[in-house]
């Protein structure tokens, strides 16, 4: 029993170290880009700064 949740831990981590890895790689070179990622986001506040979108607030 105990084998089993080892071996289901160990693949959830494993698991969510490969999303971290795909979603990281996306950068973005352009503002459109970031719209493009994040669709939901107001036009106005979506910033493509040094690679990464940024959400800017006043």
């Amino acid at each position: 029993m105990a084998g089993i949740l080892k071996f289901f831990y160990i693949a959830i981590i494993y698991v969510s170290l490969y999303l971290v890895v795909i979603e990281g790689k996306d950068g973005c070179k352009t503002k459109f880009d970031c719209l493009i990622k994040y669709p939901d986001h107001n036009e106005d506040i979506l910033q493509c700064i040094g690679g990464h979108c940024l959400c800017l607030t006043n």
